[in-house]
């Protein structure tokens, strides 16, 4: 069942199989994998839970009770870059578009080759994801609801020879609201608090609400348990205290939150690389003032895509955002604020995904675990590659009919056409010059891999360091993926089940052979008693 904090009389101590920290990508599926296989389950959750009847279309809302920072969670470096971080039941699969792509098979063969992961084959995952796919009912966004604003792009980019198409979603029948960043009040999006976590909760499985987890068990080299407490969501005080004694400890609270608590707790540390490797796809975007209205933010957030600049690490992915998100966006304030909300019906939007090269980032503990640090520095040749994004969106708006297109970089933000494209083009950027960056898909903190000098968890997913230690998160992903990431990281975390799986009957059954030679021994000393007293003639000899 579901626990909030306000039902509970006092402390909470007791005992499970597996105990799991977070409720997302990661958490869910092996909540629902192992609760089904019979085992005991408990789910820690420091956010609270949502039905769809309290997504009520407001995103001043949404981002105050479904977010980490109210989203405004930022990367320390040059650039600031926003990285907004679900913290509900369901993570950020809660509040994303629903997008679900599948591992390229050039980043595979990079995690073979650079990180020794062989025994991760093509075809397994592909097995994991046609289940999940069918599970969760991915299909391509259907054009009838993909809105106009992303077919409008999706036409003309066609028209200039660039290849793209309808990106696969986990919805199924959805009705085009456009809030998926706000939670689907439809519950067409199924996100993990639509699936994995009521499934897990029917096949028995208890999820602990507004509790962070502070201290991880260890005793003799293995984890034994969790230690967190309550807080109270109003004021964030923390309040009754949860302790759960288990067999196996599942860390699936992101690549940010992850490193934080092994850093505090001290643990998992000798290969140097907790919170490291930090990739997080930086997104850039574009707005277009279009001629007709293009009746955003009705339809799919994000619908299309164009892939032609892929295999240059550019991602173009369909965004939309409700007024209210877009005037915190824009680049002016004043009468020129004014004149261009005036004007929202008529403006179309579309994003980028670069897929690093170049760029370092890393999570550090900061003053508390709930407060870690991030620090992002994007590349040159990331920083190029994003302009170079700028550039390809806004040529597709102004082939569109665009008569002007805003963007993120300082001295650009207003584009007029062609020559200014020529004069952006030229132009050298510095890292100072774009604002308004974000991203939405932190890995890699906790990278996964061959050798446990270089890598913190094994290709199973357990910790080098500390036994029956899971990680089930985007932190284990060993490098940038270059799509969407929460398909792959729902695959790993269901194939990471089956080795906790094989763990739990192993020590059941080592229990079980234990018990049976206990008994065994007993009997023996019983008979040998009995044996002896017959021989010394003593009482019950006869």
């Amino acid at each position: 069942m579901i626990v909030k904090p306000e039902s509970l009389p006092g402390d909470v101590r007791r005992e499970a199989d597996v105990v799991i920290i977070g409720s997302g990508a990661g958490g869910g599926p092996v909540a629902k994998e192992l609760a089904e296989s019979g085992h005991s389950v408990v789910v820690i959750e420091e956010g609270e839970h949502f039905s769809r009847q309290d997504f009520d279309f407001r995103a001043g809302d949404a981002l105050t009770r479904l977010y980490r920072d109210a989203g405004q969670t930022v990367t320390l470096g040059l650039p600031v870059i926003v990285v907004p971080q679900g913290k509900t039941v369901g993570g950020t699969t809660t509040v994303n578009s629903g997008t679900c792509l599948r591992i390229p098979r050039h980043v595979l063969k990079r995690w073979h080759l650079e990180h020794g992961l062989k025994d991760i084959s093509e075809d397994e995952l592909n097995l994991l994801y046609a289940a999940l796919e069918e599970y969760l009912f991915v299909k391509r966004a259907d054009p009838e609801v993909a809105g106009v604003n992303n077919l409008l792009f999706l036409e003309h980019a066609g028209r200039l020879g660039y290849g793209g198409g309808f990106l696969p979603r986990n919805a199924k029948d959805c009705e085009g609201f456009g809030v998926c960043a706000y939670g689907c009040p439809s519950g067409a999006k199924q996100s993990v608090n639509v699936s994995f976590i009521p499934d897990a909760v029917a096949a028995g499985a208890d999820v602990y609400t507004g509790c962070r987890a502070e201290r991880i068990l260890v005793r003799g080299g293995r984890a034994v348990g969790v230690c967190g407490r309550f807080t109270d969501p109003r004021t964030g005080k923390r309040t009754r205290r949860l302790e759960v004694r288990a067999s196996v400890v599942v860390l699936a609270g992101g690549a940010v939150q992850t490193p934080s608590l092994l850093m505090h707790n001290r643990i998992c540390l000798s290969s140097g690389q907790v919170g490291k490797n930090l990739s997080i796809h930086p997104c850039g975007a574009t707005l277009a003032l279009m001629p007709e209205v293009v009746g955003n933010p009705k339809g799919i957030p994000q619908s299309t895509y164009v892939d032609e600049f892929a295999p240059e690490g550019i991602m173009l992915e369909g965004v939309t955002v409700p007024p209210a998100v877009m005037a915190i966006t824009l680049p002016w304030g004043g009468r020129r604020h004014a004149e261009t909300m005036r004007d929202y019906p008529f403006i179309a939007s579309y994003g980028s995904m670069i897929s690093e090269h170049d760029s370092a980032g890393k999570v550090v503990a900061g003053p508390s675990a709930r407060q870690p640090l991030t620090f992002y520095w994007l590349g040159r040749e990331d920083l190029d590659r994003l302009k170079r994004s700028i550039l390809l969106m806004a040529e597709i708006w102004f082939a569109a009919g665009a008569r002007r297109v805003y963007t993120p970089i300082d001295g650009f933000k207003e584009l007029s056409g062609i020559r200014d494209l020529k004069r952006l083009s030229r132009a050298r950027l510095k890292r100072a010059s774009i604002y308004g960056l974000s991203a939405y898909h932190p890995m890699g903190t906790c990278r996964m891999g061959s050798d446990p000098h270089t890598s913190v968890v094994k290709s199973t997913c357990e910790t080098w360091e500390v036994e029956n230690l899971f990680i089930c998160d985007a932190s284990v992903l060993p490098t940038s993926l270059g799509v969407n990431p929460q398909l792959t990281i729902m695959a790993m975390a269901a194939r990471a089940a089956g080795f906790i799986d094989e763990k739990l009957e192993s020590a059941s059954l080592r229990e079980e052979t234990a018990g049976r030679l206990e008994r065994m021994r007993a009997r023996l000393r019983s008979e040998k008693e009995s044996v002896a007293r017959r021989l010394s003639g003593g009482p019950g000899s006869g």
